[in-house]
């Protein structure tokens, strides 16, 4: 191997890393809002995915613990890239029922995939969102299993602060319809 092949995929591994820690404290934080919000998200799963009301529970439920696997996987690197494979799949699955949504006109169902309270119609924020999700998480995947650093972890909980701002954001209805603050 060239030294500028070992460079890049010395690279790749520390993304891997840091991207895994920076998945594996949102899917944390998913689930523990799946679980603090349930009433919200019985609707979501009702609304978004047609969860017949006496399933939405369960449904809720299963969605917070495939989240937490998910992110506890992230945290071991010899199970990262499964992990991170997991986490595709589920926010492949969230993106496609948003689609969905969007291309039937029903923009003003729950999704639950906002961690703040103002309910706002789904559009290309919430799709595009996914799409860079499901990206990160198979960049993880592919990237090796590399530790986490300590500062890893401090700039992972930096992204998700950012995340969140950007979703509350995103809230905004003049920003939403393209409108100038």
């Amino acid at each position: 191997m060239s030294m500028g092949s070992i460079d890049k995929l010395e690279v790749m591994r520390l993304l891997s890393a840091q991207l895994a820690a920076f998945l594996a404290l949102l899917l944390a934080a998913a689930a523990v809002h799946k679980w603090m919000r349930a009433a919200q998200m019985r609707t979501a799963v009702q609304e978004l995915a047609g969860v017949p009301r006496a399933a939405a529970t369960w449904a809720v439920m299963a969605a917070a613990l495939g989240e937490g696997l998910a992110a506890a996987m992230l945290c071991v690197p010899a199970w990262r890239a499964a992990g991170a494979l997991l986490t595709a799949l589920m926010w492949g699955g969230y993106l496609a029922l948003i689609v969905r949504a969007i291309a039937e006109g029903r923009r003003d169902v729950e999704c639950g995939c906002s961690f703040g309270r103002t309910r706002h119609p789904l559009g290309a924020f919430e799709a595009a969102r996914n799409v860079v999700l499901v990206a990160m998480a198979l960049l993880a995947a592919a990237g090796g299993g590399a530790p986490v650093a300590a500062s890893q972890w401090l700039a992972a909980c930096a992204f998700l602060a950012l995340y969140g701002a950007l979703d509350q954001v995103m809230t905004l209805q003049p920003l939403r319809r393209g409108a100038a603050v």
